[in-house]
């Protein structure tokens, strides 16, 4: 067989690039899209375990186990555990910031349902097991790096809200902050997860505690 022979598609096989009649021709992923796939199914994945096992779960080869992907490929993102952790959790925290334009009891109603989202969506139970254990010092840690934007954000509405009239001037503003904050805790231990009607009853409370 000559060299070109060899280069010649084989029978009822399309040329590269040349779909058949009638079929599709599958999409092909740029390797930038195929990095983003993996690292996407990496953190995935490492957030699944630490949802439903806990911090201590989670190690580089858990998360190949789960996902499929090899742990060369994880360790050439990730350092190790404690990185692969952090770039899990971080990957879903996103820069807090209240919806502008909106009625004072809009933005109380936001943040109620980011801390229920934070409890529910990134700790889960594994995570809150962890922290009420107190066993995981990194991950302790970094969970109050993470939180201490968001409680800075939830002060500051609500210090915004006395002075500008929209809550009492008697306000307790770091008790109104924990029941803002521990609310949506406290409902996820003793049921397991956090409902919007939840979320709306804490909004009710708060608000008739706090409103003028």
């Amino acid at each position: 067989m000559s060299d070109d022979a060899a280069l010649l598609p084989k029978p009822g096989v399309a040329k590269p690039g040349v779909a058949k009649p009638g079929v599709e021709t599958p999409s092909v992923q740029t390797p930038g899209a195929q990095k983003s796939g993996t690292v996407a199914l990496i953190l995935s994945t490492t957030l699944d375990i630490l949802r439903t096992k806990g911090p201590a779960a989670v190690n580089i080869e858990a998360v190949s186990a789960a996902s499929g992907i090899a742990k060369t490929t994880i360790y050439r993102r990730y350092e190790n555990r404690d990185a692969l952790l952090e770039a899990a959790i971080l990957s879903v925290v996103i820069n807090p910031v209240p919806p502008a334009d909106t009625a004072y009891i809009e933005q109380l109603r936001w943040v109620i349902r980011q801390s229920r989202d934070g409890v529910e969506n990134i700790l889960g139970m594994g995570g809150v097991s962890a922290i009420l254990a107190g066993q995981d010092r990194q991950f302790m840690d970094l969970i109050r790096g993470m939180l201490v934007p968001w409680i800075a954000l939830v002060r500051n509405l609500l210090v915004a809200g006395v002075a500008s009239g929209e809550l009492r001037e008697d306000v307790d503003v770091d008790v109104a902050l924990n029941f803002i904050l521990g609310s949506s805790l406290g409902e996820f231990i003793r049921v397991g997860t956090v409902s919007d009607d939840w979320s709306e009853r804490v909004l009710t409370m708060v608000w008739r505690m706090v409103g003028p």
